[in-house]
């Protein structure tokens, strides 16, 4: 709920300075020898100020009212007519407003300016916002076969469906027991769910069963746990977040634990901080890419970009840049060197890799080739701290459910991997430092890591 007033507020200050640009376009005729500024301090009274703050309130409580600071399962038309109807009466206090302190400003025409303008800001805000939650739609599996889940589903097909995905059931219940569209959708038994969680992409587990199958759901929890899946109860409604612990207890279903707000403040800073330093990595480092893409371009065939799939947040595949190193059919070689392969458990590495140009040597040892992940950095794919990001092929081959843990956090550029030993530790090091990395993460973490990367770096220590 806090979230969503901080959001209106925010929402309605925007609003009022959109109406404050169109009452200065509207009366520009009349702006003063003295200029804008001059123009706005003679505007700038007790009465227009406790007016800005109504203004605010107002647009906030209406939107709020209109459903549309909040994911809703209303069609296209239906929020352009709540969108309408909004501004339509922040226009009509806009120009109420005027009127009562009869400027000699021209009404009809702000009114206009101001009504197309409203409409045009909110239309792309609540579209856009519907576009990136389809794009991080939740997939989710349920817990259970009985009228809880029946309700559960029916509820994310009505008023989740743009933003919630439902992958199927998971009972112990025989299929024979089971409603027909929930058997045709049923995953298997709580035996399976680990397997299931190793070889599927899910967000969330959604329990939907009544307290009497406690036990039932303890088992499940604790799996999706050991992987990173999020735990949801479905209670009155589908929103209802368990911080996830390993110490279930009766009280589970009743004890509900919010996320703790500083937590997420850092996560907008470490989001923050990752635009401020892509951005400035990517301006103050183009001499660098210029020089690199020509050296590569010029060195051997091929492009100077090499892009590849790899597995995200929330094992989401993102194409990852880097400058190639390798020559161009790289990939297609793989196959006829996995037998010389010198690498633990599913990735795959030889020292000296024939597909390596020797460029490609000096910019991996220097991890000049790395640099282009700047950009996916900057566009939200990758952060600047962080577990690496793995291929396709090497997840394919885990073995092992809890290993999706690692993907419950966005891949880095660099993270305690790269200041630890880089190529030179065995995968289960990697891995460990990587969940230690989730279990631990802090803001100061990553400044440190930041400040370790650069000698490592400089120093070439573990890179092939």
């Amino acid at each position: 709920m806090g979230n969503h007033r901080r959001l209106a507020k925010a929402d309605g200050a925007f609003a009022f300075a959109m109406a404050l640009a169109c009452v200065v376009y509207g009366d520009s005729a009349r702006i003063p020898a003295g200029g804008l500024s001059h123009f706005l301090e003679i505007r700038i009274t007790v009465l227009n100020a406790a007016f800005a703050g109504l203004f605010i309130l107002m647009w906030a409580s209406c939107f709020e009212t209109l459903g549309l600071y909040r994911s809703q399962h209303y069609g296209i038309l239906a929020k352009f007519a709540r969108i309408s109807a909004g501004c339509a009466l922040m226009t009509t206090v806009l120009v109420f407003y005027l009127k009562v302190t009869k400027t000699t400003a021209p009404t009809a025409r702000i009114a206009v300016f101001f009504l197309l303008c409203s409409v045009l800001y909110k239309l792309v805000q609540v579209l856009g916002s519907q576009w990136m939650a389809a794009r991080e739609q939740q997939l989710v599996v349920i817990l259970g076969s009985g009228k809880r889940a029946e309700k559960a589903w029916r509820e994310i097909r009505t008023r989740h469906k743009e933003t919630v995905k439902i992958v199927g059931f998971v009972d112990n219940r025989l299929k024979t027991e089971m409603g027909a569209d929930i058997a045709c959708h049923h995953l298997g038994t709580i035996d399976d769910l680990s397997d299931l969680l190793l070889r599927n992409v899910v967000d969330e587990l959604l329990i939907a069963v009544p307290k009497s199958c406690y036990d039932l759901a303890q088992d499940a929890i604790a799996i999706a746990e050991r992987v990173g899946v999020r735990v949801v109860y479905m209670q009155d409604m589908y929103v209802t977040t368990l911080k996830q612990s390993s110490a279930c207890s009766p009280e589970l279903f009743s004890e509900l634990v919010p996320i703790h707000e500083h937590y997420v403040a850092a996560q907008v800073v470490k989001r923050l901080v990752d635009i401020a330093g892509s951005l400035a990595g990517l301006c103050l480092l183009s001499p660098v890419f210029l020089i690199v893409a020509f050296a590569v371009k010029v060195s051997s065939r091929g492009p100077v970009f090499f892009s590849q799939e790899r597995f995200g947040h929330r094992r989401r595949l993102f194409k990852m840049y880097k400058f190639r190193s390798m020559v161009s059919n790289a990939p297609d070689l793989l196959a006829q060197l996995e037998k010389q392969n010198e690498a633990s458990g599913p990735i795959f590495k030889i020292r000296q890799d024939p597909r390596i140009t020797p460029l490609g040597r000096l910019l991996r040892a220097s991890s000049l080739d790395e640099l282009p992940q700047l950009w996916n950095v900057l566009i939200g794919n990758m952060s600047l701290v962080g577990p690496r990001p793995m291929s396709v092929r090497d997840v394919l081959l885990f073995s092992e459910a809890t290993l999706m843990r690692r993907f419950t956090v966005k891949p880095g550029i660099t993270g305690l991997w790269q200041v630890s030993g880089r190529n030179n530790l065995t995968f289960e090091k990697w891995i460990e430092l990587d969940f230690n990395y989730i279990d631990s993460w802090s803001l100061a973490l990553d400044f440190q890591i930041l400040a370790r990367t650069v000698p490592v770096v400089f120093r070439g220590t573990g890179a092939v």
